[in-house]
């Protein structure tokens, strides 16, 4: 075979540009990570900490008085 018609480097463009093209298509994942971030840092707030707190005592509390009564 002549090197023009060598299916191997045929194989070898066609991967070469697949590669390429899913590198384009890669998408850019830090700015929703960096969102993500954000969200998870406003969620751990002392605020935010006390009113979880509050509602698991409340669900507590109501399971108590159910069986209690």
């Amino acid at each position: 075979m002549s090197e023009a018609n060598d299916p191997r480097d045929a194989e070898a463009r066609a991967l070469s540009q697949a590669l390429r093209e899913q590198e384009t298509s890669t998408p850019d994942v830090s700015e929703a990570l960096q969102q993500r971030l954000q969200a998870e840092t406003r969620d751990s707030g002392v605020g935010y900490v006390v009113v979880q707190v509050l509602l698991v005592c409340a669900l507590l509390a109501a399971g108590v008085w159910y069986f209690w009564r």
